[in-house]
């Protein structure tokens, strides 16, 4: 397992049960969602089922009343009756079906938004243990499965249930008798379905799982093909991704296979219904049970097929409601995850002198202890150099020094006071860093550089970009400063993207810098220049910087060595040179 602040993700292990936690839960929980539109979708349903049920019954009435005894002069008026109560019942529908649309998508747009807010406040810890595959995976796909159960199932389940709770009391009204046979089948048809629906669960997660790891593989190929082109891995990630598509397929093959038994079932229950409603009725007429007429049948056919529709759609689409229940647990599984918030006591603090503190700091992730026990201290103005291998523990201080992770023991003190006191959002305001892994935003060059400070004007934007010596080949792109960059800035150079990215740490003015490996990205001639714009920018500030060249550090007030999470040497270039020992070694090789 990785330590924060690694240059890659790492997954949780797969291959522990799997299945719909709390299915029941999680269809109250998307009921919730509906909010204010539950009383409308109520209210448009009751009116389409009552309106089904009356202009039903007129058809037996018709039999009975007006074909039975040759009343055809009467008949039609009758039927020009009927015919606008089924007018008003599809301007019903249709009122019904726009409604349904729009629930599903401003419910799924809602959705989108809880999650999308509640990663913007998840730990640091949560994105470490998650591919960025998956996290995309739940905010598509898993919420695009949840916008089609709503629109497909959900909704139909709620209107289900009001036209199976109408019809069967017009159907009791009309012939307890019949009811009877309906509801014997309905039971078997019910029984069979929670059978099945048990198998199925498993396989539904499953495959959203595997889609989550399937997303992933693709997003490292595609983020990193041309690395796979140049090492000659394209079979290897071909062979990988056919493993995950295999296990996704595996999946969805077995939830659909058991999800597809229901439909045929189902229409076998149905019919073996009609007929026993058929031929009970018929004894009923033959041996003269009263209150059974071919107008009866005929009405409680009709009463029978809106009785069975709701639930036979339900039923062929359970499927979708399956994999519905299992992406909108993966959502409401990030949903529920505790937020970053800051202790009760924690505090605004807007300025700073910018004296940092390490005291007795020990860190530990998961189980693997990254920082032993790091005294550092950091004087107003100082410049500390952080060196050593790779994976020692460097970017784990600094991201200490920002509160991303919590400590197992120690304090990080700024000006005296425990970090975690501080409110973050104040905090990261002091503490400007730069990253060796530049990012820039779809946007205007100006844009990018405006992110670390919005309201900045555009003189401060061409200023900080001037201060980190890339106003020139930001004035040679098409359109200067309001450059569209996208994906990355893939158009720019790696030392161009760099550059951008410490132009934006320029313009914040924060009292405490962090330059993590800032400049390795960039060759030695523009490192030149970044320096010097560099040393002008760290006058005055407390400033730590990661560095792999010693070169560009020699001129720091202290130097620390940190190995395997400890620091072995620390004083000022001279004196560690003079001692012989790790740094020595280090600055020599």
């Amino acid at each position: 397992m990785m330590q924060p602040g690694s240059r890659h993700r790492h997954y949780i292990p797969r291959g522990e049960k799997v299945g719909i936690k709390d299915a029941r839960g999680t269809i109250i929980r998307l009921v919730r969602y509906l909010g204010n539109y539950r009383m409308a979708l109520l209210g448009v349903f009751l009116m389409t089922t009552v309106t089904t049920i009356v202009g039903t019954r007129y058809n037996g009435i018709v039999v009975d009343t007006y074909i039975a005894h040759h009343r055809l002069s009467a008949l039609a008026l009758v039927c020009a009756i009927m015919a606008v109560s089924y007018l008003i019942a599809s301007g019903f529908t249709y009122w019904q079906n726009r409604v349904m649309i729009k629930v599903a998508q401003d419910t799924s747009a809602q959705i989108r938004h809880d999650i999308f807010a509640r990663m913007q406040q998840l730990p640091m810890r949560y994105f470490d243990v998650h591919g960025n595959g998956d996290i995309m995976s739940r905010l598509s796909n898993d919420v695009d499965n949840i916008n089609m159960a709503l629109m497909q199932t959900f909704i139909q389940l709620f209107t289900g249930i009001v036209s199976v709770v109408g019809m069967l009391a017009a159907m009791l009204i009309l012939s307890p008798l019949l009811t009877v046979i309906v509801l014997l089948s309905s039971g078997m048809t019910y029984l069979f379905t929670r059978f099945v629906a048990r198998m199925t669960q498993t396989a539904f997660v499953t495959q959203q799982d595997a889609l989550g790891e399937l997303n992933t593989q693709i997003e490292e190929a595609v983020s990193g093909k041309q690395v796979v082109q140049l090492f000659g891995h394209g079979t290897a990630t071909l062979n990988r991704f056919q493993q995950v598509n295999a296990k996704y397929t595996r999946a969805a093959f077995r939830a659909q296979v058991f999800s597809g038994t229901m439909g045929p079932f189902n229409n076998m229950t149905n019919n073996i219904a009609y007929l026993l409603i058929t031929a009970a009725g018929a004894l009923a007429i033959v041996y003269g049970y009263a209150g059974i007429t071919v107008g009866v049948i005929f009405t409680f056919l009709i009463y029978l097929r809106n009785f069975t529709g709701p639930i036979n759609n339900i039923l062929s689409l359970i499927n979708t409601l399956q994999l519905s229940l299992a992406s909108a647990e993966r959502v409401f599984e990030v949903i529920d995850k505790p937020v970053e918030t800051d202790a009760e006591d924690a505090a605004a603090v807007n300025t700073t002198s910018g004296h940092v503190q390490f005291d007795h700091v020990t860190f530990a992730y998961a189980d693997r202890v990254i920082l032993h026990d790091v005294n550092v201290t950091a004087k107003p103005g100082d410049t500390v150099a952080i060196v050593g291998p790779t994976g020692a523990g460097k970017t784990t201080m600094m991201n200490l020094l920002t509160n991303l992770y919590p400590l197992r023991s120690g304090h990080v003190l700024l000006d005296g006071r425990d970090v975690t006191t501080i409110k973050r959002a104040s905090l990261r305001r002091l503490i400007t860093v730069v990253q060796q892994e530049s990012y820039l935003f779809t946007g205007s060059v100006k844009d990018n550089i405006r992110y670390a400070k919005p309201d900045a004007t555009d003189a401060e934007v061409v200023a900080a970009a001037k201060a980190a010596n890339a106003d020139g080949f930001i004035r040679q792109l098409p359109h200067g400063y309001d450059t569209v960059l996208t994906e990355n800035a893939s158009s720019l150079s790696q030392g161009q993207r760099q550059l951008l990215s410490i132009a934006r740490a320029f313009i914040t003015g924060a009292p405490v810098l962090v330059l993590d490996e800032a400049t390795s990205s960039i060759d030695t001639n523009t490192e030149v220049q970044v320096q010097k714009a560099m040393t002008a920018l760290m006058a005055g500030k407390t400033s730590f910087v990661i560095a792999h060249r010693l070169s560009t550090i020699a001129n720091a007030n202290q130097i620390l060595v940190v190995d395997d999470g400890r620091i072995v040497e620390q004083g000022t270039h001279a004196d560690l040179l003079a001692k012989h020992g790790y740094y020595y070694r280090l600055y020599n090789s």
